[in-house]
C-alpha cells in the first residue's frame, strides 16, 4: 500500500483520510510527489506520521495537523489548514511556506528545513511556534507573519524585506537564536510586544555579500505597560534614506555613514533604557547616539553610556524616549561642559537673525527656557515672556526671546538686566539665572 502512494493519495476527493499514530506514509519513488486535497478531511492525530516525498496542496478541503507532518517540498494552503486544536502538532517543511486562505496555528511547531525558502502567500500566516532550520540558509518573507509564542532563529537569516515579523508574545524569551538574525528593507521591520521591565533583543543584522553583519540593539522599558518596539537594522548610509549625515547639531562631529537602526515605540509613552551595539574593530569607536529629528538634524542625545565588549561593544541612552522620530545612527560628539549660555551683546538690526534678538544659546537642546524677564536701568520691565510671549526658533527649538522694543517702541542703546527660569532637560531640575547685557545699535 505505502510503495502505491503515488497512485492511491495524489488526489483526495470527497472523503476523510486519518493518518494515526503508528502509520507511516510513504514514497519510494525518485520523482517529485504531490499530495494534493480538493475538498476532503485529512487529519493526523496526535503521535501519527506523515510523509510527503513531495509537496502538499491543501486546495480545497480541511488539513488538521495533531502528529508530524514531513513535506519535502511546499506547502500550499487554499482551504483550511489546523496545528490540530490543542495538540503540539509539527510541520517540517523543506520548500515554501504558501497560506492564501486560512491558517489556524494552535499550539503547533512549523519547521522551516529547506535552504531557501519563502513564508508567501495572500493570507498572513499566524504561527505559534515558528524554527528555522539548516544552518545559514536564508527565510524570506513576503508578506506580513506573526509568532504567538517562540520563533527560533537560530542560525538562519530571516528576511523580512518590506514586511513585518510580528513578535506577539510579550516574553523576552521568545527569540532563539545561535548565530541567527533578522534583515529587514524598506518599511519592513522586526516588531515585539512587551510588558516587563526586562530586556528585550532586537536581533537585527544584514549579508554584506557573505560578511555577516550583526548589529542589534535591545530595549528596557522602565515599567510594565504593554507596548511596541519596531526596529529595523538600514545597513546604507543614512544620506542615501535622506537622513544627511552632513546635516547635524554644532556638537555632532561625526554620523556613522555604515549604518543606521529605525526604532519606533507604540502604545506607551514611558521611557526605555536603548543600547546599540556595534564593533570598534569594523566600526570604529563613537562617542554618543544621534537621533534625526528638530530641524530635522543629526542631534545627540547625549548622557549615553558605555560598554566594552568583544566583538561588539555598545551604547545606552537611559531613558530613552520616543519622539516620532525613527532614525537612529551612533555618532561622534563634542564634550560640552557648558549646556548652555545667554549672550552678553545684541544688536537688532543685525543680518545674522542669531544676533538679532536676545536669547538663550542652548548647546544641544539641553534646556528649555521657562520665563525670561528684562529690566532697563531704572527697573521698569521691558520684557516678560508670560506677557509678551514672543518665541523664536533657534537651532529647530523653540524659545523666548527680545527683539529690544517695548510696547512697540525701540528700546535705547545701553545695559540691561535679565533673569530666566531654565529647566535642564535630562534631569527635570529648574535653574534662576541672571546677568547683564547690552543693546547695541
Amino acid at each position: 500500500m505505502f510503495n502505491n502512494y503515488k497512485n492511491t493519495f495524489h488526489m483526495l476527493r470527497g472523503k476523510s483520510i486519518l493518518f494515526c499514530a503508528g502509520l507511516v506514509v510513504a514514497s519510494v519513488s525518485l520523482q517529485a510527489q504531490l499530495l494534493y486535497n480538493g475538498g476532503t478531511q485529512v487529519a493526523v492525530t496526535g503521535g501519527g506520521v506523515l510523509y510527503v516525498e513531495g509537496a502538499v496542496e491543501n486546495a480545497n478541503g480541511l488539513f488538521s495537523n495533531a502528529g508530524y507532518t514531513t513535506v519535502n517540498g511546499y506547502f500550499k494552503n487554499g482551504g483550511t489548514a489546523t496545528g490540530g486544536g490543542a495538540a503540539t502538532g509539527v510541520y517540517y517543511v523543506s520548500g515554501d511556506w504558501i497560506n492564501n486562505s486560512t491558517f489556524t496555528a494552535d499550539q503547533s511547531n512549523v519547521v522551516l528545513d529547506g535552504s531557501s525558502q519563502s513564508i508567501t502567500g495572500s493570507s498572513a500566516s499566524t504561527f505559534y511556534n515558528l524554527t528555522l532550520n539548516t544552518p545559514g540558509s536564508v527565510k524570506t518573507q513576503t508578506i506580513d507573519a506573526n509568532v504567538n509564542n517562540i520563533d527560533s532563529l537560530n542560525d538562519c537569516e530571516l528576511a523580512t524585506g518590506d514586511y513585518k515579523m510580528n513578535i506577539l508574545n510579550a516574553d523576552p524569551a521568545a527569540i532563539v537564536r545561535g548565530v541567527g538574525f533578522v534583515s529587514s528593507t524598506g518599511p519592513g521591520r522586526l516588531t515585539r510586544a512587551a510588558n516587563t521591565t526586562n530586556t528585550y533583543l532586537f536581533p537585527t543584522g544584514w549579508n554584506d555579500n557573505g560578511n555577516i553583519v550583526y548589529r542589534p540593539i535591545e530595549m528596557a522599558p522602565s515599567d510594565v505597560n504593554p507596548q511596541t518596539f519596531n526596529v529595523r537594522l538600514a545597513y546604507d548610509n543614512p544620506t542615501s534614506e535622506n537622513y544627511d549625515t552632513a546635516t547635524k547639531a554644532g556638537n555632532v562631529t561625526l554620523v556613522n555613514g555604515k549604518y543606521f537602526h529605525l526604532i519606533k515605540q507604540i502604545g506607551s509613552t514611558s521611557p526605555a533604557d536603548l543600547t546599540i551595539y556595534y564593533d570598534p574593530s569594523a566600526d570604529g569607536q563613537w562617542s554618543s547616539i544621534g537621533r534625526w529629528q528638530d530641524l530635522p538634524q543629526w542631534t545627540d542625545l547625549a548622557n549615553t553610556t558605555t560598554a566594552t565588549g568583544s566583538p561588539l561593544s555598545s551604547r545606552t541612552k537611559p531613558n530613552w524616549k520616543d519622539d516620532g522620530n525613527e532614525p537612529h545612527a551612533l555618532i561622534n560628539a563634542v564634550i560640552v561642559t557648558t549646556l548652555f549660555t545667554f549672550p552678553n551683546v545684541f544688536d537688532p538690526g543685525s543680518n545674522d537673525p542669531l544676533n538679532s534678538t536676545f536669547h538663550v544659546i542652548d548647546f544641544g537642546t539641553f534646556v528649555t527656557v521657562q520665563a525670561m524677564r528684562i529690566y532697563d536701568r531704572w527697573g521698569e520691565i521691558v520684557y516678560d515672556s508670560q506677557r509678551d510671549g514672543t518665541m523664536r526658533s533657534y537651532y529647530g527649538a523653540n524659545t523666548y526671546a527680545w527683539d529690544g522694543t517695548y510696547q512697540g517702541k525701540k528700546q535705547l542703546m545701553g545695559n540691561y538686566i535679565y533673569t530666566a527660569s531654565i529647566k535642564i532637560n535630562e534631569t527635570g531640575e529648574v535653574k534662576t539665572v541672571s546677568g547683564n547685557l547690552a543693546l547695541v545699535r
